[in-house]
């Protein structure tokens, strides 16, 4: 009797063990966006415009797609952002290729000429501190500060000067944020790249709620070529120069300002300055700036990088285009970003939600 049960219950572990592998297994496959079939050939061309760091993400795409469409061409022409939009409504692009964020006035133009809505289909997520591949954006302060974490209300009140988040007033000095004893009166010294520049330009819609009046004390650093001091006994030494990085700069600079608070990459790093958790909300959650946050979208001052294409009444969607679209979105084709190795993959929840918009 006590054998037949001991055969029952190990078939009833092999079992529960075969099933829990299979769900394993399933979790897995869930984690991850579906797996690229073609739906139809694709032998035309594809013409895309728009921002030139982005030129080797499309080339392994691009190759990657002609494994399964021979037949297809492409024609790029990737110098600028600024270049995207023009191309889809002077019907010379059939993807406009954006790496910051649409501005206002292109929306405008392109509603004015094509007499449609555009469609942004998101294709992966930004770097974690690549100033020129859409960089997600962190805050930093000195090391001595005791803040650790900071709410959209409490940055747009320390960078901006109309706090439309609902703050009842200017954030300038550090006690306003709790903080007592020696920061008591210590007046907050912001640093950034230039204002007009995408990173801040993204900072300013999503923070200060298309605010463009910034904090009077803002001192914004700039990309420079800086001369180092000549080595060697020749008659004429060679100049050399050292690329001194914005951003950069401004971790550089709130590691040597007690008072200060950055806006820069999330990825950049200098001895004696520190990241804050944020929080889009009041109540939170207050979340870490790390490569895993920007990459899941966690964290708040996360980007994406967003293609634009033609999908509406008066100019429909290029079958090749949402074909290609397709495989970029695929599990194949968000292998390749991860392989690129700045760009973050998107989330399989995310490919997922994107595919629909192609329907």
């Amino acid at each position: 009797m006590n054998s037949k049960i001991n055969l029952k219950l190990g078939k009833a572990l092999a079992l529960g063990g075969l099933l829990l592998a299979g769900a394993a297994a399933h979790a897995a496959e869930a984690d991850l966006p579906p797996g690229y079939q073609p739906s139809r050939p694709v032998t035309g061309t594809i013409r895309s415009w728009g921002h030139g760091f982005l030129r080797p993400m499309m080339k392994l795409w691009e190759e990657g797609f002609q494994k399964y469409h021979p037949g297809v061409r492409f024609e790029d022409k990737l110098v600028s952002s600024a270049a995207a939009i023009a191309g889809l409504y002077a019907e010379r692009a059939d993807l406009g290729v954006l790496a910051r964020e649409i501005t206002p006035p292109e929306v405008a133009a392109y509603e004015k000429v094509t007499r449609q809505k555009l469609t942004p289909i998101t294709v992966l997520t930004g770097s974690y501190g690549n100033q020129d591949k859409i960089m997600a954006l962190g805050i930093f302060v000195n090391e001595s500060n005791p803040i650790a974490r900071l709410s959209f209300t409490q940055l747009d009140a320390i960078w901006g000067a109309e706090h439309k988040h609902g703050a009842p007033a200017n954030i300038r000095t550090w006690d306003q944020l709790g903080l007592a004893g020696e920061w008591r009166g210590q007046a907050i010294q912001p640093y950034s790249g230039l204002a007009f520049e995408a990173p801040a330009y993204f900072f300013s819609q999503t923070v200060m709620k298309g605010s463009v009046i910034w904090n009077e004390a803002l001192r914004q650093c700039v990309n420079r070529e800086d001369e180092l001091p000549s080595v060697g006994n020749e008659k004429v030494p060679p100049k050399i120069t050292r690329h001194a990085d914005a951003y950069q700069q401004v971790v550089d600079a709130v590691a040597g300002d007690r008072n200060g608070i950055g806006l820069a990459g999330a990825g950049y790093r200098s001895p004696g300055a520190k990241l804050v958790a944020l929080a889009a909300e009041d109540g939170g959650p207050f979340i870490e700036a790390t490569p895993e946050n920007v990459a899941n979208f966690s964290y708040p001052l996360a980007r994406a990088v967003r293609f634009y294409i033609h999908k509406g009444p008066a100019i429909a969607a290029n079958p090749d285009v949402i074909e290609f679209l397709r495989f970029i979105l695929s599990r194949e084709g968000q292998a390749l970003v991860a392989r690129e190795g700045d760009f973050l993959p998107l989330t399989a929840a995310a490919a997922r939600e994107q595919l629909k918009q192609l329907e």
